[in-house]
Parts: structure tokens; C-alpha cells; sequence
């Protein structure tokens, strides 16, 4: 007998963007089976990205969060393959997969505080006791949760996530005549003044190198005062874009002599990807998957040596035909990290569970 395939759908209730969003795109990709449905706490407007996610909507006693997560989903999927995107699924539904993107809050709980971090911490284990099967983005992070007591390896499927969804979107060139910047004349990186994802190592690195590197692009993410407060100066004259687009992030992904990534883990580590695909060379941390996801597509500098990544960036600036071998490098690279793939690679692990 074939089980029925039922989707929680409660991500939905947010701003689709980080994990949501890439639940987004594992859901519609396996609506493509014919016995998958969506089921969410309340209506919501049609995303004219993801024609395909119009879900049933069953309300709960509990409201549209944890408890109709927790309650109402099991009820409402009894009998049925229980998929959940989004690192957490109800613990009363039995016959359920989960997909764990990272084990970040155990890696690096200095960044992670409050009650939904403190949640994750303890439910992530029961959880993945609790599962059929568990979904993670990179062998990196199956032996991180493995390494944490999230699921035993043996349990833990590793599906990479697709990265061709912003070429999807048209460049936003404006950005950059709004901003004063040249194509080729700055370097890109993205903003967090979280700890684990190491911006430091780049002031340290552009304040050392006087007018031998291109100016530094800070794109999305806080401003300059966040990071002050960590301890953690801006080199003079960084740009901080504030929020962009995704159109305005294509724009600076392909005005960017080079795209930095110095983040000391990461589950899978999107934005390198995106930058291949706009044909922007890419340096990266060796660290967490990045050597996993990247591959030979990028160059790597130690996650802690600001030397190094002046050296390397100040080098990959300075040869056009270095610059040009890393595009190609990457273009390939990110022609292997599709969607369509991902989505093959999901129905064809369902499938087996369903």
C-alpha cells in the first residue's frame, strides 16, 4: 500500500528566506509526486515563486506555531509520511523525516541564546530518535549531528541543496550606480556580526593591506556599529549596503572582483555557490563544508590568519588569469548544485521511506 506524503507546511507562516526558503524549494520540488500534500495552520497569499505551494490549511486549538506544530500536525497526518524541512517535527508522529540542516547551536551556542535556541538544543536528539529517517545538506553536517548525538550516520541521508535559484532573478544593476561602485573594483562579502561567521578576519586583513586591496563590499547584514560592538572595527572606507535584493545581491555578486567567505562552519554555505554562478571567484574558509561544497571551484585561506587572506585575495585581484580559471572552476561547479538534482535526489530518498 502506498502512504499518502504529507508536507508541514508551517513554514510558511514566515518571510521566506534561510531555511524557510530552501524549504520552499525542497517542498515544491516534491510536489511533483502524486500523492504529496501541503498542510498549513492558516491561508496564506500565493508565492509567485512556488506556483506549486498552495497547502490545506487545518487550523488548531494551539494557534499557528510550536503547538500546532507539536499537536495538531500529528493528528492531522496520522496514518500518513510525515515531511518536515525546517530542523524540527512533532515528536507524537511516528513515521516522520526531518531534514537538520546543521548542528550550529551546539557548535557555536555563543551565538545562539534565548528559549528557541535552548529548544533546539534539547529536542533536536528526541527528534531524531523519534524520525524514520533524517535529511541533512553535507556529509559535514551528518558527522557534525552524529557527532552530537542528533541520529546515528547510518540514519542520516545527506541531499545538497540546489543554488541556481538566484539566476532565476534579473541583475538589480542599479545597486551599484546607487552605491558609487565600478564592476571589478571592490570585493563582496556578506554581513553577520555573528561570531562563527568570522568577519573579523577580514578587517583585520583590508586594515593591514593600506590601498593594496580592493575596497571591502559588505552586502546585507547590520552596519558598521554592530560589528564596533563586538570588538571588531571596520577597516575606513567599507561599504555597508544594508538590506539588498536578490536582484541588487546578483548585481554584486557580478560587479565583485571576487567574492570573500571566511565563516568558521557552515551546514552547506550557499552564497559561495551564488557567487559561481555569477562567474565571481571565490575565497573561502577551509572550514565546515566549504572544501565539501566548493570543492577545487574555490580558493582557501585559514579561517584565522588575516595575512593569508590578504595574500590570497591581493593575488586572485592581481591575475586576470587566475581570475579567469576560478570562474570556470565555479560555473562548473555550480552546474552540479541545481535544484532539479536536489529534487531528484529528495523523491528518490521519500520514496523509499513512503
Amino acid at each position: 500500500m502506498k502512504r499518502r506524503i504529507t508536507v508541514n507546511g508551517k513554514f510558511l507562516d514566515a518571510g521566506l528566506n534561510g531555511v524557510h526558503r530552501t524549504a520552499a524549494h525542497y517542498a515544491s520540488e516534491l510536489t511533483r509526486l502524486d500523492r504529496v500534500r501541503i498542510v498549513a495552520p492558516r491561508e496564506h497569499e500565493p508565492d509567485p515563486e512556488f506556483p506549486a505551494l498552495r497547502p490545506e490549511v487545518v487550523p488548531g486549538h494551539c494557534g499557528s506555531g510550536q503547538g500546532w506544530e507539536m499537536l495538531t500536525l500529528p493528528r492531522v497526518a496520522r496514518g500518513d509520511t510525515l515531511i518536515n524541512f525546517c530542523n524540527l517535527a512533532p515528536l507524537l508522529h511516528g513515521n516522520s523525516v526531518v531534514m537538520i540542516h546543521d548542528a550550529q547551536t551546539f557548535l557555536h551556542p555563543e551565538d545562539y541564546s534565548g528559549r528557541q535556541a535552548a529548544a533546539y538544543r534539547a529536542l533536536l536528539p528526541w527528534i531524531a530518535r523519534r524520525a524514520r529517517r533524517i535529511l541533512t545538506v553535507s556529509e559535514f553536517s551528518r558527522q557534525s549531528l552524529a557527532a552530537h548525538g542528533i541520529g546515528h550516520p547510518d540514519k542520516i541521508d545527506v541531499i545538497y541543496n540546489g543554488t541556481d535559484h538566484l539566476m532565476r532573478v534579473p541583475a538589480d544593476r542599479g545597486v551599484l550606480r546607487r552605491h558609487g561602485l565600478a564592476p571589478g573594483g571592490y570585493v563582496l562579502a556578506l554581513g553577520s556580526a555573528k561570531g562563527y561567521k568570522n568577519m573579523r578576519v577580514l578587517f583585520d586583513a583590508w586594515r593591514d593591506a593600506g590601498a593594496t586591496l580592493p575596497r571591502l563590499v559588505i552586502a546585507g547584514g547590520p552596519g558598521a556599529d554592530a560589528y564596533a560592538a563586538r570588538g571588531w572595527q571596520p577597516p575606513a572606507g567599507t561599504l555597508f549596503t544594508g538590506f539588498v535584493s536578490d536582484g541588487e545581491l546578483r548585481a554584486l555578486y557580478e560587479g565583485a572582483v571576487c567574492f570573500a567567505f571566511p565563516s568558521l562552519t557552515e551546514g552547506f554555505g550557499l552564497p559561495p555557490v551564488e557567487a559561481m554562478w555569477c562567474d565571481t571567484p571565490v575565497v573561502a574558509a577551509r572550514a565546515g563544508a566549504m572544501p565539501e561544497v566548493c570543492a577545487a571551484a574555490a580558493l582557501y585561506a585559514p579561517a584565522s590568519e588575516p595575512a593569508a587572506w590578504r595574500e590570497t585575495i591581493r593575488r586572485l585581484c592581481g591575475d586576470a588569469a587566475l581570475r579567469r580559471e576560478m570562474s570556470a572552476r565555479g560555473r562548473a561547479r555550480a552546474a552540479q548544485l541545481t535544484w532539479a538534482r536536489a529534487g531528484e535526489r529528495l523523491r528518490e530518498l521519500i520514496l523509499q521511506v513512503a
